[in-house]
């Protein structure tokens, strides 16, 4: 699999974006009944892959151990390793565990990042150890 048949995959990922966005459900302190005060990233990041994998690509979540806490998606293609990622202030304000949903967010393929980490597609496990 080529990075361009990675790149073309924007739109459906801005629709799996969108689902998880969609559900989560914040009340008044912001806490949701699951996240408590946690953000969906990783939620978002679990159906990315899912979607990676169905269409044939090696891909896995990768979450930040320093600084802030996010959780993003490596997928090896034939030409290298990339992040694939729709960044937090995109979606939800706020840092560390506690975050908050930013209301009316319409995801759409140009939200979603794709750059490429490594030429080598030998690299992968390596992000994954990261």
């Amino acid at each position: 699999m080529r990075a361009s048949s990675l790149k073309q995959l924007r739109p459906q990922i801005a629709v799996a974006a969108q689902r998880v966005y969609d559900e989560w459900t914040q009340d008044e302190e912001g806490l949701d009944e699951e996240l408590g005060a946690g953000g969906i990233c990783h939620l978002i990041a679990d159906d990315v892959v899912g979607l990676l994998s169905r269409e044939g690509f090696d891909a896995a979540t990768v979450s930040a151990q320093v600084g802030e806490q996010h959780v993003w998606v490596v997928a090896k293609t034939d030409d290298g390793v990339y992040l694939v990622d729709i960044p937090p202030g995109v979606y939800e304000s706020g840092g560390g565990y506690t975050w908050r949903k930013k209301p009316g967010v319409e995801f759409s393929g140009d939200d979603v990042v794709i750059e490429r980490e490594s030429s080598d597609p030998d690299d992968f496990e390596r992000f994954l150890e990261e």
